[in-house]
């Protein structure tokens, strides 16, 4: 496992790379922005459908939770990457036995209240056009070796080019009040993505009849 070794210097110069990568957007919107509770840590769940959900996500936790960034990333990503590490990512491989050491830290981290964890729960990128989000094994020993309240946020992140060269992102947001518990959580995550997708195919008044 590669743990996270926040450097400041690193981490200023994400802000310089973040604005390079998310160039690549004609905007980003953060919709429905929740109350952040500062006294408790925030788990974040966030659709992965590219690279680029990473600057976003950082970018989401700078200017809308205003937390600590800590990331779950694929180990692979850490060696192919390795200043990751500086700006508060730290490693799981579903291959190896240190996935244990991986959710148990994961845990650990919720146990600071100003603490940003973002997880993919769908561990892999996949297309934003499936019909449905998977949750993969992990969340679910995390939840259960936390014992501490926190709070639970969704984002879904939708794309749009319409007349544009450039995407627009929407990054929908959500406040899960619901029960810990990953199976739940998978369910009203779905229920919120389909809700995202209807409000985004809503969008720029199509004809009725093409929502069907």
């Amino acid at each position: 496992m590669i743990k996270d070794q926040p450097i400041r210097f690193v981490q200023w110069l994400m802000l310089a790379t973040e604005k390079y990568l998310l160039a690549k957007f004609s905007k980003i919107a953060f919709l429905n922005a929740p109350q952040i509770n500062p006294d408790v840590a925030t788990l974040l769940l966030m659709n992965h459908y590219s690279f680029n959900d990473g600057p976003l996500m950082h970018l989401l936790c700078r200017k809308v939770l205003k937390k600590e960034f800590k990331v779950m990333v694929l180990e692979e990503q850490m060696h192919n990457f390795k200043p990751l590490k500086y700006i508060g990512c730290f490693s799981v491989n579903k291959k190896s036995k240190s996935i244990v050491d991986s959710l148990n830290y994961a845990a650990s981290l919720l146990n600071d209240p100003k603490n940003m964890l973002g997880i993919f729960p769908q561990g892999g990128v996949y297309s934003q056009h499936l019909d449905r989000i998977h949750f993969e094994q992990g969340l679910d020993r995390i939840l259960k070796k936390n014992k501490q309240p926190i709070q639970v946020v969704f984002a879904v992140v939708l794309l749009d080019f319409l007349a544009n060269f450039k995407p627009k992102a929407n990054v929908y947001l959500m406040d899960y009040p619901g029960e810990q518990d990953s199976v739940a959580m998978e369910k009203a995550y779905n229920i919120f993505y389909q809700s995202c997708k209807q409000t985004q195919r809503k969008q720029y008044n199509p004809p009725a009849y093409t929502l069907d």
